[in-house]
C-alpha cells in the first residue's frame, strides 16, 4: 500500500493572477472517477506524505495550496486558479489548518510556518468570525456555523433533486473541534513566530468556543457528542462526526469525555472495514451501498462504512486510552486486515467505501486516496505506543 499511496501524488498545474503557469503538488481524491477536491486533499496528505517521512514534501504541498485562498475557503474542486475553482465546502479550510498543525508537529520548516502558513491561518480565521460565502460565521457564542437548508457543506455532501440527504446546517461537531483547534494552534503558533500582540485574542476565542462547544454538543447523560447543534432543536444522531472531534490534539474534551465517544463508536460504528456513518439503531440507518446512484446516494453517509474514518478512531481511541494494550490490539488487527483488502479489487489500494452490514461488500471508487492516507497514518500511531 506505500507504493499505492504515490499513485494519488501528482504535480498539478496552476496559474496565476496574472495568468503565469506554474504547477504544485497535488493529491487525487480516488480512481477511476475523482480528480482533486480540497477536503480530499487537505485530509490525505498527512497519511500519504508525514506518515512516510515525507515532511518538507507535505511543506510543497500545504503552501501551494495556499495560493487558492478565497475569502477564508479552500475550493471543494480544483482548477488552474481562482476563477476556475468551485468553493462549495466549509470546512476544506480548517482540515488545512488541521494539516498544518500536523507537518509542524512532524518537524516541518518554522521558516514556512511562519511567512506563509500562519498568515494563511489568520486569514482563514478572520474570515470566519467576520461571516461569508456558505453561511459560514463564528457566532457569539465563539462557536462555528456553516451551510443551510439547501446546502451540506461538510464531507456528508450528499444530495438528491429534494436537497441534502444528511442535513447538517448548524453548528456541526466536527467543524466546530477543527475551529476550536485552529483558534488554539494560532494562539500557539503566533507566539512561537513573533506575533504575541495576537495570543492573547486567539486565546481567549479558543476558552470561549471551547465552553460553548461542551454546553451545547456534549450530552451529559450519554457520555457523548451531538451531531449538531441548531437554536430549534439537536440533531443527536450517532455518527462518526463525533470521533473526529474527540480525534484532535487540541480539544475542549478531557480524557474521560474523549472515551465516553470512543466507546459509544465502538459499540454502534466500529465494523471491521472502517466506521459507520450512522448507528443501526437509528430508523434512517441503510446497511447496504448498492443499486441505483440514488439508493446509493440514499446510503452514502446513512450507514455506509468509510475506511478513512478509521485513522480517526485509533487517534480518539490513543488518546482516550492511552497504556490499553486490548484496545490497540484490536486496533492494530482491524488495521492489518483492512490493507488487507488492498489485495482484492483494487489491486494495492483500500476501497472507498463499504456496506454497514456484513459482509461489508466493497463499493465506490475502488482507489480512494484518503482511505490510504488514514490507513498508513493509523499504522504509524499504532506502531508508535510501546508494546
Amino acid at each position: 500500500m506505500e507504493l499505492g499511496a504515490d499513485d494519488f501524488l501528482y504535480r498539478a498545474p496552476t496559474r496565476d493572477a496574472l495568468g503565469r503557469r506554474g504547477e504544485r503538488l497535488g493529491a487525487i481524491a480516488g480512481f477511476p472517477w475523482f480528480g482533486e477536491w480540497g477536503r480530499d486533499t487537505a485530509i490525505s496528505l498527512p497519511g500519504l506524505l508525514l506518515a512516510r517521512g515525507r515532511v518538507e514534501e507535505c511543506g510543497d504541498a500545504l503552501c501551494g495550496l495556499v495560493r487558492f485562498l478565497r475569502r477564508g475557503l479552500l475550493p471543494n474542486i480544483f482548477g488552474l486558479g481562482l476563477e476556475d475553482s468551485q468553493y462549495g465546502s466549509a470546512d476544506a479550510a480548517l482540515w488545512f489548518a488541521r494539516a498544518v498543525q500536523l507537518f509542524d508537529r512532524a518537524g516541518g520548516d518554522q521558516g514556512r510556518l511562519c511567512e506563509v502558513l500562519l498568515p494563511a491561518l489568520i486569514e482563514i480565521a478572520e474570515r470566519c468570525i467576520e461571516g461569508g460565502e456558505l453561511a459560514v460565521h463564528s457566532d457569539a457564542s465563539g462557536m462555528l456555523w456553516a451551510g443551510s437548508s439547501e446546502l451540506n457543506a461538510t464531507w456528508m455532501d450528499a444530495r438528491l433533486a429534494s436537497g441534502p440527504v444528511t442535513p447538517r446546517a448548524g453548528c456541526a461537531v466536527e467543524l466546530n473541534g477543527l475551529w476550536y483547534q485552529l483558534l488554539a494552534y494560532l494562539a500557539e503558533l503566533c507566539e512561537r513566530c513573533g506575533e504575541r500582540a495576537r495570543v492573547r485574542g486567539w486565546r481567549a476565542l479558543a476558552e470561549l468556543c471551547g465552553r460553548s462547544f461542551l454546553e451545547r454538543l456534549w450530552i451529559e447523560d450519554e457520555r457523548r457528542l451531538a451531531d449538531v447543534w441548531r437554536p430549534d432543536g439537536l440533531d443527536a444522531s450517532v455518527r462518526p462526526n463525533m470521533v473526529l472531534a474527540a480525534a484532535l490534539e487540541l480539544s475542549p474534551l478531557s480524557t474521560e469525555q474523549r472515551a465516553g465517544v470512543v466507546q459509544r463508536a465502538e459499540l454502534e460504528l466500529l465494523t471491521p472495514r472502517g466506521l459507520r456513518t450512522l448507528s443501526p439503531a437509528d430508523p434512517a440507518y441503510r446497511g447496504e451501498y448498492r443499486g441505483s446512484p440514488e439508493a446509493r446516494d440514499l446510503a452514502y453517509h446513512q450507514g455506509t462504512v468509510w475506511p478513512w474514518l478509521l485513522g480517526f478512531h485509533v487517534e480518539a481511541t490513543l488518546r482516550a486510552f492511552p497504556g490499553d494494550r486490548a484496545r490497540t490490539a484490536r486496533l492494530t488487527s482491524i488495521v492489518d486486515e483492512l490493507i488487507e483488502t488492498a489485495r482484492e479489487g483494487g489491486l494495492g489500494h483500500v476501497a472507498e467505501v463499504f456496506g454497514g452490514d456484513p459482509p461489508h461488500r466493497a463499493g465506490g471508487c475502488f482507489a480512494q486516496a484518503w482511505s490510504t492516507a488514514e490507513l498508513l497514518r493509523a499504522r504509524q500511531l499504532l506502531g508508535a505506543v510501546e508494546p
